[in-house]
């Protein structure tokens, strides 16, 4: 399969040069919520910062109901876990618990209910997909960031895997977790057409090595790694988050067009 680039809207996109050099470079796009308001053609992606597994409130629905509904191009919407309670205290850009966390059925059951306030909004005919997310050692990720969680959500909701390489590298550098071993279980169990890609941050302290997702460049070293698994799982859709400079992204998706 073909790998297409599938490039985030962001805030890059309000300067008209450096956002039609972006689309040029981009087979498709994918909308955010900080840029609802620019309404660009080929914009096939929607990823939106819901957690599944704590819950929609009724603001977020609102959202779907007036951003993504009437916009008939969307095919696949995506969506995150990113937390295992309710209540978070933020610390570092961390979360901490400031309320129960819940178990694994709990998450799973508010994924399944989330999805199906999401498809009564949107449809049944578009694709509906989960993001891997970032572990970190604070008592608020163990379980959304669980092989137990992101396969058995995706069977029991009929979601998607949206494959994010960065949050992978982290989890498993936070968890001692080898990143083949963690990638080819979530690929192999789960249906997946869509990877993220940028590259994290790693640090020392208290002997051990630690990964933030600090969205840098990415490497030649992991876009070619990267691109080698999209082409063993027969991946789609590449995604770049990367958002610092508008120049080095279009010379990075230029250096893509050659190397797929």
């Amino acid at each position: 399969m073909t790998i297409k680039l599938l490039t985030p809207i962001s805030h890059l996109f309000k300067e008209e040069k450096v956002k039609q050099e972006i689309v040029n470079l981009s087979d498709e796009l994918e909308a955010r919520e900080r840029t609802c308001d620019l309404n660009i053609n080929n914009t096939t992606h929607y990823h939106i910062d819901f957690d599944l597994n704590i819950g929609l409130e009724e603001h977020q629905l609102d959202f779907l109901e007036n951003y993504v509904k009437p916009n008939e191009c969307i095919q696949t919407l995506t969506f995150q876990a990113a937390r295992d309670c309710k209540k978070v205290e933020v610390k570092n850009n961390q979360y901490f618990p400031k309320s129960n966390v819940l178990n694994l059925n709990e998450q799973i059951n508010n994924t399944k209910e989330s999805t199906k306030k999401i498809r009564d909004i949107v449809g049944t005919s578009r694709i509906i997909g989960i993001e891997n997310n970032n572990f970190f050692d604070t008592g608020a990720y163990e379980i959304c960031t669980s092989y137990e969680y992101l396969i058995k959500s995706c069977e029991s909701a009929g979601l998607n895997l949206l494959f994010d390489c960065a949050h992978a590298h982290v989890t498993c550098t936070n968890k001692n977790v080898n990143f083949e071993e963690y990638s080819q279980k979530l690929l192999n169990n789960t249906s997946c057409n869509q990877f993220h890609l940028c590259e994290p941050s790693f640090f020392y302290k208290n002997n051990k090595v630690h990964a933030i997702d600090s969205h840098n460049m990415p490497t030649p070293f992991s876009t070619k790694k990267t691109l080698n698994l999209m082409q063993v799982f027969d991946i789609e859709y590449l995604t770049i988050e990367y958002y610092r400079d508008a120049y080095n992204l279009i010379e990075y998706l230029k250096y893509l067009r050659k190397m797929i």
